[in-house]
């Protein structure tokens, strides 16, 4: 409820980035080659974040209620997403 995603290190445990946000994160994701991060979040907007800045590249608006799940095609040229405004 800290209205965060946070990119650990999986071999250590050491924190590498905190990707804040406007409300609280429900799903994350990586693209199949780990250079971005898409997040779904309670305030009805997707992101996308360089994994390696932890910079914020793109907000992607359009539902209407809070984004549950959100995902890249393999070929990372895509996102889709889910919301609980009954579209994806």
């Amino acid at each position: 409820r800290d209205q965060t995603a946070r990119l650990w290190n999986a071999t250590d445990g050491t924190l590498i980035k905190t990707l804040r946000h406007e409300d609280w994160v429900h799903n994350c994701a990586f693209s199949f080659d780990d250079k971005l991060i898409v997040t779904a979040c309670r305030d009805n907007t997707v992101s996308i974040w360089d994994t390696q800045s932890g910079q914020l590249k793109r907000t992607l608006a359009g539902h209407s209620d809070y984004v549950r799940y959100s995902c890249f095609s393999t070929d990372g040229n895509r996102v889709v997403s889910a919301s609980y405004d009954e579209t994806a």
